[in-house]
């Protein structure tokens, strides 16, 4: 079910009930034609139970892959994924694992940066950003270089988490149904950067991020990897084997955190 199919229902269910409560406490005796908008708003409140029970059926045309690594996933309308790090031969990585929920491809970036820019020692954490194409329905990871200072290293740091997307074709049937927390749209400039600042100090949360705790790793490189390049791979594509994704270094460690 979309966000917009849930707040289409959601409205639906305000207004019969509302509507519908006010006409039971109109007397018929006083407005006979009140019967009118009791039983309508019945039948409305009816159809929008039998649509959410038959939405909750239906059966995703891709598996939810992201659901066998965590509970609750991030959302940008149809770009679902999950945040981690990682690391590798001493360099510590952003790890975004990620699934297209529609049947066309789409661009997308993730953005990572710290909630408490303003506070120590969090304000040191730089900026982490993911860029990647995504197949159709398909499932994946990415990584790309993360230098963290050396006083965060080990910690828990709160973060937040922004992501953009683009559908250049349009999104297409929609495949898998469970939908994500929504994040807030990463800026395009440094710009709009700027505005979104001045956003949340005006008490403004126009394309609010989303927030999440991550444990970053120990031991691991302090400065900038200038060589080092963001390396998407995709495990799984629409119409592959549902029980075999294809073999990779990240479907191995995939099946070996399903089976933790």
């Amino acid at each position: 079910m979309t966000q917009n199919t849930r707040q289409v229902l959601l409205v639906c269910s305000v207004v019969a009930v509302m509507f519908g409560g006010m006409a039971w406490l109109i007397p018929a005796a006083k407005e006979p034609n009140i019967w009118w908008l009791r039983i309508g708003a019945l039948v409305l409140l009816a159809w929008v139970i039998g649509f959410s029970a038959w939405a909750k059926r239906r059966r995703d045309l891709a598996p939810d892959f992201l659901a066998q690594l965590s509970a609750n996933f991030f959302e940008q309308d149809g770009f679902a994924f999950v945040v981690g790090t990682e690391v590798l031969e001493g360099v510590g990585y952003l790890c975004v694992w990620f699934q297209n929920r529609y049947e066309r491809p789409c661009e997308a970036m993730v953005l990572v940066r710290t909630s408490e820019r303003w506070l120590a020692p969090q304000r040191h954490l730089p900026d982490a950003k993911v860029s990647l194409t995504c197949q159709p329905g398909a499932f994946g990871k990415a990584l790309v270089p993360w230098p963290l200072p050396l006083e965060l290293q080990g910690r828990k740091v709160l973060l937040d988490v922004m992501a953009r997307r683009k559908y250049p074709r349009g999104r297409g049937k929609l495949l898998r149904r469970r939908t994500g927390l929504r994040v807030g749209s990463a800026p395009q400039s440094a710009i709009s950067d700027a505005l979104k600042v001045l956003g949340v100090l005006g008490g403004c949360h126009g394309g609010r991020a989303a927030r999440t705790e991550i444990q970053l790793p120990r031991d691991v490189a302090t400065t900038p990897l200038l060589t080092l390049q963001p390396h998407p791979e995709t495990i799984w594509r629409f119409g592959d084997p549902t029980d075999r994704p294809t073999d990779s270094p990240a479907t191995s460690q995939f099946l070996q955190m399903k089976r933790i």
